[in-house]
C-alpha cells in the first residue's frame, strides 16, 4: 500500500492527520509506504516573523481575544494525540525552505530518516516554536537526523528543489486538493482520496475497506 499525501509544515492538523495516520497504519501493522508532498498554505508571507495570533486575526478578519480562543482550540486537539502543541505562540513564517529540506532528505532514499525529518520539522515550528525560513534552525534540524552540515547548507544557499517544490503544488491542483492534508491511499489497482485529519479510528476503517476491497461502501 502506498500514501501519497499534500502537507505543509505550517498546517497544525496536518501533524494530527500525520500523527493518527500514522496510529493506525500501526494498530493495522500494514506495510505502507509514504510520501509527502508539498503544500505551501501561506505562500503570500514574506521573511517576516510574525506572531500566530495576529496572524490569525487578520487572515479571517477576528479580533485578537477570538483568535487566541480558536489557537487554544487547536492545541488541546493536538495535545489529545499526545503532541506537545503551542501552536498559540508560534511564530510564522514561510515554510519553502523546511520543504526544501525534506526534498533533499528524500534524496538519500533512507525511509527512518525521512520520518524522523518530517516530525521534527513539523515540531520545530508547532511544539517548539522555531521559525520555519531560519538557516539555523534547518541545519539543526536536518543534522540532528544525520545529514551532511555543509550539504545542507549548500542546498540552502541555492536554489536546489525549488522546482519539484513546484511541481508538488501543480500537482495539487491538478488532483482537486484545495486544502491539506489529503490523503491519496493506493492498494494494488484501487485509490481511495482522503481529504482531512481523519480520527484514528476513522483512518482504521478506510485503510481497513481499501484492503478489503469494500471502499465502494465507503464515505468521507
Amino acid at each position: 500500500m502506498k500514501i501519497i499525501y499534500w502537507s505543509d509544515f505550517n498546517c497544525p492538523y496536518s501533524y494530527i492527520g500525520y500523527t493518527r495516520l500514522k496510529n493506525a497504519i500501526n494498530e493495522l501493522k500494514l506495510d505502507v509506504e509514504l510520501d509527502m508532498k508539498a503544500f505551501e498554505l501561506e505562500q503570500e508571507l514574506d521573511d517576516e516573523i510574525i506572531p500566530m495570533v495576529n496572524h490569525y486575526a487578520r487572515k479571517y478578519g477576528i479580533p485578537e481575544f477570538q483568535a487566541k480562543d480558536m489557537l487554544k482550540e487547536i492545541d488541546d486537539i493536538g495535545k489529545a494525540e499526545g503532541l506537545d502543541f503551542d501552536y498559540s505562540n508560534a511564530k510564522i513564517t514561510p515554510s519553502k525552505d523546511a520543504h526544501r529540506l525534506l526534498k533533499f532528505a528524500k534524496s538519500k532514499n533512507n525511509p527512518d530518516l525521512i520520518e524522523n525529518i518530517t516530525v521534527k520539522l513539523f515540531e520545530a515550528f508547532l511544539c517548539e516554536n522555531k521559525p520555519l525560513n531560519s538557516q539555523e534552525v534547518l541545519v539543526d534540524i536536518g543534522t540532528s537526523v544525520g545529514l551532511d552540515e555543509s550539504e545542507i547548507t549548500n542546498m540552502l544557499n541555492s536554489n536546489s528543489y525549488e522546482i519539484e517544490v513546484q511541481i508538488d503544488e501543480e500537482d495539487a491542483k491538478l488532483n482537486g486538493v484545495q486544502a491539506v492534508p489529503c490523503y491519496f491511499v493506493e492498494n494494488s489497482e484501487e485509490m481511495l482520496v482522503i481529504p482531512g485529519a481523519l480520527s484514528t479510528e476513522e483512518f482504521k476503517n478506510a485503510l481497513k475497506d481499501l484492503k478489503s476491497g469494500k471502499i465502494e461502501s465507503k464515505t468521507l
